[in-house]
């Protein structure tokens, strides 16, 4: 777990960090977002160790980072938003070179490398230039650099700025493996709604300060709850079509309200309790409705963020 108490940070006699309390589960994906010059980048150097604060301490495990940075780098990868590659060297020369330097030792290189390659399909890449990659394949061979020694933490900055919507779409996977593997990661980006397909967390910045964190509840999380309050959650049912007579028979359905209806779909919401949704549907395919699926009305990353700054404003 990263815990950050009471930061504070400078540059010359500018503040750019506030007061910054903050702590980061262990197996989490947390989007950093807010606008530029809000303080993301300089967070991130401070979590890395490439930059000391003048107030505060970050630990990772409940060792402190500042006081032996030499022995955190081992734990923690970070990639900046502008990152340099040797353009003559290989892929494989490359990540030699990063492995050594995160002291990785000569009898865990191969299977470091053969791993490394593998989780980032550049297997067949190794041999070439990076010069002779895609930028795409650029990004993940500096990917590739801060994760050969396979960190607890893994820090990127705008990622995902300048790549092709396949590209990304790539590393929205990549991201969801690493995680799956172990790893917690910290990533800034503009680009909300691809945020939106991989971060567990958000956490929104502004002039220096946290406006907000918290915990993004995922489809599994909303849909398997089964509070024994009287709560409601929202949901959106999705059809093939909806004729004038099957509105009618929607309408009719048993525990849901509020519903709106657009096109082929409906939006309502409905008992947060799992036995209401199961009679839902039951009631729907009795009555022989084209339903082609039920799933939370879930508050986008874009949604969330502009409601902190807007509460900010309050």
């Amino acid at each position: 777990m990263i815990n950050i108490q009471n930061l504070q940070f400078y540059y010359e006699n500018k503040q750019v960090l506030y007061d910054i309390n903050l702590q980061l589960k262990n197996n989490t994906i947390t989007g950093l977002i807010g606008p530029n010059g809000a303080g993301k980048s300089t967070l991130m150097r401070c979590i890395s160790g490439l930059e000391i604060p003048q107030q505060g301490s970050i630990f990772l495990d409940k060792q402190p980072i500042l006081d032996n940075p030499r022995q955190s780098y081992t734990k923690i990868g970070y990639l900046p938003d502008i990152f340099g590659l040797s353009e003559n060297l290989t892929v494989l020369q490359s990540w030699t070179y990063a492995a050594s330097a995160r002291g990785i030792q000569d009898a865990q290189l191969k299977n470091a490398l053969i791993s490394t390659a593998k989780i980032l399909n550049l297997t067949d890449k190794l041999n070439d230039k990076v010069a002779n990659l895609s930028r795409g394949q650029k990004q993940r061979v500096g990917i590739g650099q801060v994760i050969i020694h396979r960190p607890k933490l893994l820090i990127l900055d705008e990622p995902a700025s300048g790549l092709d919507p396949e590209a990304r779409y790539e590393l929205s996977q990549l991201f969801k493996q690493l995680r799956a593997e172990g790893m917690t990661l910290l990533i800034s980006s503009h680009i909300l709604s691809e945020l939106d397909e991989y971060c567990t967390h958000m956490l929104v910045i502004q002039e220096g300060q946290i406006k907000q964190h918290k915990a993004l509840e995922s489809y599994e999380q909303v849909m398997h709850q089964d509070l024994t309050v009287n709560a409601t959650i929202p949901i959106v049912l999705r059809f093939s079509e909806i004729s004038p007579e099957s509105k009618i028979l929607i309408e009719q359905a048993p525990h849901i309200q509020n519903l709106q209806f657009n096109q082929l779909q409906v939006t309502a919401t409905i008992s947060s309790q799992a036995q209401c949704r199961v009679e839902l549907i039951s009631y729907l395919v009795q009555q022989h409705l084209p339903l082609m699926g039920l799933e939370p009305l879930k508050e986008s990353l874009l949604q969330s963020y502009r409601n902190s700054l807007f509460q900010g404003e309050k």
